[in-house]
């Protein structure tokens, strides 16, 4: 049991946080379904995170990886977060982590190494849309609030959103 709890208190240090590749592609929507169930059933209703989910399937990961910087954080072998980074729109597409490494700063690595990648594209700005319960998460990394916004899902399914940004430093 020991060894048990001693892996649930290794921090993210110890995750492999690399570039995605196609192959990877069936196990970022595995994560993303997941996080998205886990973290938004307080926020969201049935019908939006189901409408939400309902089209995170492979294909769409496999043109963002060609499109995007996209990230993984790997923990042994499984894929444990993602995140997608716009450097044209200077936007953070989404950060999301499994809910079985929550609390191990997973998120907050994948979101270091987002922001790294825009300042190294010399990207001055980030913004992103943050879901309700995401809030806390970004302000404690110095993103700011612009306002609410509405983000409507291909089902019609409508999410709440916030528009944050922060200014990085080249």
């Amino acid at each position: 049991m020991d060894v048990f709890l001693d892996h649930w208190k290794e921090s993210a240090a110890d995750m492999l946080i690399r570039n995605a590749t196609p192959a990877d592609a069936t196990g970022i929507a595995v994560a993303h379904r997941a996080s998205i169930e886990s973290l938004c059933s307080g926020s969201y209703s049935a019908e939006q995170i189901a409408g939400w989910v309902t089209n995170l399937v492979p294909d769409i990961y496999e043109s963002a990886i060609r499109e995007k910087v996209m990230i993984v954080a790997e923990d042994e072998g499984d894929i444990v977060g993602l995140g997608i980074l716009d450097v044209d729109r200077r936007e953070i597409g989404a950060v999301y982590v499994h809910p079985t490494v929550k609390g191990r700063g997973v998120g907050a690595r994948v979101l270091a190494e987002l922001e790294a990648r825009a300042a190294a594209s010399q990207v001055e700005q980030l913004t992103l849309c943050a879901t309700v319960n995401a809030l806390g998460f970004y302000r404690r990394h110095g993103y700011v609030p612009d306002g609410e916004t509405s983000h409507e899902l291909p089902n019609g399914v409508t999410l709440e959103c916030v528009r944050m940004h922060k200014a990085l430093s080249c």
